[in-house]
């Protein structure tokens, strides 16, 4: 009997503190949890990286040149594709060898240069190496299937 009651006294207490009966951020996740399937297909390089953004879950994807004169945006913010170029360049030219740039500022903001572009990458979580090349690998695929 004083089992019984203890485990209904802690239950509720449980429920109270740990809020474990509440379920309406699970109902409101789970459109986002079932597979869709993204199809990448495009003739424009900002419609490609709009259909990548949506497909790796991420906010933004610039990409540049060295000299900041942008291929492609998910971000019509011209000012911000020469922005994470002049940074690259300039951190560059502070630290040797330099391959990744991370910066947490309202999410996690990624620059790093590939094959002389320079990729922004705005998301809000980190981002593994893995799936920063995954997304820049779909990228240069991209760009070399349009110059053909």
């Amino acid at each position: 009997m004083f089992k019984k009651t203890m485990t209904k006294i802690l239950t509720k207490l449980s429920t109270k503190i740990l809020n474990v009966d509440e379920e309406t951020y699970a109902r409101e996740l789970s459109s986002m949890m079932t597979f869709k399937e993204i199809d990448l297909s495009s003739k424009d390089i900002d419609d490609f990286l709009n259909k990548l953004k949506d497909k790796h879950v991420i906010n933004d994807i610039i990409v540049t040149d060295v000299n900041g004169i942008v291929i492609g945006s998910t971000n019509k913010n011209l000012k911000e594709g020469f922005k994470s170029a002049a940074m690259y360049n300039y951190i560059n030219t502070e630290i040797d060898n330099l391959s990744i740039i991370l910066i947490e500022a309202k999410g996690w903001q990624i620059i790093f240069k590939y094959k002389q572009k320079v990729y922004f990458l705005k998301a809000n979580d980190s981002l593994s190496k893995i799936e920063v090349l995954a997304i820049v690998s779909e990228i240069e695929n991209f760009l070399k299937y349009m110059m053909e």
